[in-house]
């Protein structure tokens, strides 16, 4: 009996590891892809990694010094409309995340990493933090903070 109880114990959390490991994959890689689909102009793609509803959230400090808070799906997408509304890629950008704590609790996760952003510009790098709510069985965003180092980008 201690030895099926065993047993059964030791694959079950095996099967628990990988289904964390699963969820892990599937939120760095929605990240990865709201992000790639930015600098794209692959609106679909972009939007695809967000939930689409009235408690999203979009905070970052911006190159002039400002920073932004937007709240909501729908003041989101109208916020950056803009940047959707032509197709043509100005610069090619090649985005690395590392660094990824990944702290899930059921249907949601709180993660933490670095990115940067290389393009014909340079190396610019920042401090991520998101947050992913699991919706119909998908991984959504439903907040960002963007906290970019823009100490050297003032110097180009």
């Amino acid at each position: 009996m201690k030895t099926s109880l065993l047993v059964v114990t030791l694959l079950l959390s095996t099967v628990l590891r990988g289904l964390a490991q699963a969820d892990n994959d599937a939120i760095k890689r929605v990240l990865f892809n709201e992000t790639e689909g930015f600098f794209t102009r692959d609106k679909a793609r972009w939007a695809n990694a967000w939930a689409h509803t009235p408690y999203v959230n979009f905070a970052a400090n911006l190159y002039g010094g400002d920073f932004r808070l937007i709240k909501g799906w729908n003041d989101l997408e109208k916020q950056f409309a803009s940047q959707f509304k032509s197709s043509k890629v100005l610069d090619k950008v090649m985005v690395q995340n590392t660094n990824y704590t990944i702290h899930q609790n059921g249907n949601m996760a709180f993660v933490s990493y670095d990115q940067t952003l290389v393009d014909s510009h340079g190396k610019t790098t920042s401090k991520e933090t998101r947050v992913v709510e699991k919706l119909s069985g998908e991984w959504k965003i439903i907040n960002v903070i963007a906290l970019t180092n823009l100490q050297n980008f003032a110097k180009k």
